[in-house]
């Protein structure tokens, strides 16, 4: 059997299933519209509205097939499907072609998680503050309070990190229900720099023998979801996302146009963009496949430079973050550019590897550096707003005053340098805390009444 994303067109049962949350609403229009021989949509995944991009050129390609020279911005829905085979694939695109959009590749992702190269953890959550240059946020206030920071990965410990709301593939889902692991650490550097951020439980991978795992089509439910939250309760909204794909076995080839990788068409890689527009900064940890040191479930032939960065952890709008330790270390882990969306990457680095929430020996691999650096996002939107400072205004103030550690500009390594804080409030510009005067004559009364 073949999993694949089905991009159909907009019909009424399809909205009512997305907001429903319910597969049952659509199925009939799907039995009778869509389904063909060989092919059966997978119940337990409702329809996900995908937002799409706005006006491609008209001269441009587009890979899955559709035209949007005259449709503008466009909703489609999102289905999950099994096929018996290519076949059956081909036959859906044939005879469907007036209500399918594309279809696409559903590969699995996971997370980028514990520390390996050594296992050691180098420094703690304190120094990566200091490193950071948390203290000039702090003697400014701010600490990302009212910023609402989207946790997307295995769930977490809301004993250990208080939750404000969040979201899982499974309706029923109960935010900060779950025991501590990956998402609790992820939450926890998010914290370093942003404490009082209003952490939301986005549960998107779940538990599959000795690791944590989802589909890219659930990535594309929870993408909607935080769509879905912006456009009812707007305000700033950082989204860190901790997981990739480590293996393109499950990829289609580059330039087909079922590909996941490269493919800009690709609908989770079209709501990651939309996410952005609407206002959010996405963080994307680079992935764990550099070549001195990859993770062993990197694929043959995907570690190292422009062989290590998939898909939306490379899209041109999001903030891709490598790794290094405190001490300014690259950490050999850490993937490498040029990425699959966008030759340009990673963005820049932040720490990593450190003694910190105490889920492993230490808070390691990109995983633990994406937090980090959305942490200080958090932190600087609480004074700045998305109306001043648009998402890709604020990735680029942190480009800029990254530190360059080679002092060669941008590398396929580290991007722009390592994220720093105190630099990134400075180049703001932003005026410092006015303290209230004192008041002479109640000092006067004090000392009277002494």
């Amino acid at each position: 059997m073949i999993r694949r994303i089905v991009l159909v067109r907009k019909h009424e049962p399809l909205e009512a299933s997305w907001h429903a949350r319910s597969f049952s609403m659509a199925g009939p229009l799907l039995d009778s519209t869509i389904k063909v021989t060989g092919m059966e949509f997978d119940d337990k995944y409702h329809a996900v509205a995908v937002s799409g991009r706005a006006g491609v050129a008209a001269d441009r390609p587009v890979a899955s097939g559709f035209n949007y020279r005259d449709v503008g911005a466009v909703t489609t829905y999102s289905l999950r499907a099994q096929f018996d085979d290519e076949e059956a694939v081909q036959r859906l695109r044939r005879d469907r072609r007036e209500e399918v959009v594309g279809v696409f590749v559903d590969p699995s992702i996971f997370i980028f998680p514990r520390p390996y190269c050594g296992n050691r953890a180098v420094g703690d959550h304190k120094d990566v503050a200091r490193r950071l240059g948390v203290a000039t946020l702090r003697r400014h206030g701010l600490t990302g309070r009212g910023v609402r920071v989207a946790v997307v990965d295995t769930g977490i410990d809301g004993s250990q990190i208080p939750v404000a709301g969040g979201w899982a593939p499974t309706p029923g889902y109960v935010p900060g229900s779950m025991s501590p692991d990956h998402g609790t650490m992820v939450a926890f550097d998010v914290r370093i720099a942003a404490s009082k951020a209003r952490i939301l439980d986005y549960a998107l991978l779940h538990s599959q023998g000795d690791t944590w795992t989802a589909f890219l089509s659930d990535a594309i439910a929870a993408f909607a979801d935080l769509m879905r939250l912006l456009a009812e309760k707007p305000g700033p909204l950082v989204v860190n996302n901790s997981w990739g794909m480590f293996d393109r076995s499950e990829d289609a080839p580059i330039g087909s146009p079922e590909n996941y990788s490269t493919n800009p068409d690709h609908p989770f890689n079209q709501i990651v963009a939309s996410l952005v527009t609407a206002g959010a900064d996405v963080f994307f940890a680079a992935g764990n496949c550099g070549a001195e040191c990859p993770d062993g479930r990197c694929g043959q032939g995907d570690t190292g430079p422009g062989a290590s960065i998939h898909g939306a952890n490379s899209h041109p709008d999001v903030v891709t973050v490598a790794a290094v330790t405190v001490d300014d270390r690259r950490l050999g882990y850490s993937s490498q550019g040029p990425g699959g969306l966008y030759s340009r990457k990673p963005d820049l680095a932040a720490f990593s590897h450190f003694r910190g929430s105490g889920v492993y020996s230490a808070d390691g691999g990109t995983s633990a550096a994406s937090p980090v650096a959305a942490g200080v996002a958090a932190a600087l939107r609480q004074k700045v707003s998305t109306k001043k400072l648009a998402p890709a205004q604020l990735k680029g103030l942190l480009q800029r005053t990254a530190r360059d550690l080679e002092g060669n500009g941008w590398d396929f390594d580290m991007g722009y340098g390592v994220m720093d804080a105190a630099a990134a409030f400075k180049a703001l510009g932003l005026k410092p805390k006015k303290r209230a005067p004192k008041s002479r004559g109640r000092s006067r009364s004090r000392r009277r009444a002494a």
